[in-house]
């Protein structure tokens, strides 16, 4: 009986489809879109960030901001505690969102996450295929970054804290 009633909550999908425009900027956006999602990132008003449709209203100043959330939010950060590379859980999706509460019993999620010396809490979980994440992460980070030097990236950093 209870074995049944643990299969009775299973997971509780989330996700929602994305059209993601074919540009680097977009995509990171997007990239930080899904890191919202999962996490409650309670910083100033981000909302510009995630914006992605939006993507060519950014100023180049927000673009090095944007790098810099990126950079400090890498996927490090969330790999096998908010993010999961799955490509069984992600069906023919490239990535999917998860309620906490619903895969708790299935995958070992943390409740609570530290970034940049901040407790976030976990909403959701994101399961992703590694194209996925090439594609909104690793490829735009690395044709994007050589556009700004180190110095202005650390100083934008410094800025966001």
């Amino acid at each position: 009986m209870a074995f049944l009633q643990r299969n009775q909550f299973g997971f509780k999908d989330t996700s929602v489809s994305a059209t993601v425009p074919d540009n680097d900027v977009a995509r990171l956006m997007y990239y930080f879109h899904c890191v919202c999602q999962a996490i409650e990132y309670n910083d100033t008003d981000v909302s510009r960030y995630r914006n992605y449709r939006n993507y060519s209203s950014l100023t180049y100043n927000e673009i090095r901001v944007l790098l810099v959330l990126c950079l400090t939010l890498s996927p490090d950060e969330f790999d096998d505690k908010v993010f999961f590379h799955s490509d069984a859980l992600c069906g023919d999706s490239a990535n999917k969102f998860y309620e906490v509460s619903q895969v708790s019993h299935q995958l070992l999620a943390a409740q609570s996450i530290v970034i940049a010396g901040r407790r976030c809490n976990v909403k959701k979980i994101m399961t992703y295929t590694m194209p996925w994440m090439r594609n909104n992460y690793f490829g735009p980070i690395q044709r994007l970054t050589p556009q700004f030097s180190a110095s202005t990236l650390r100083t934008s950093a410094c800025v966001i804290s």
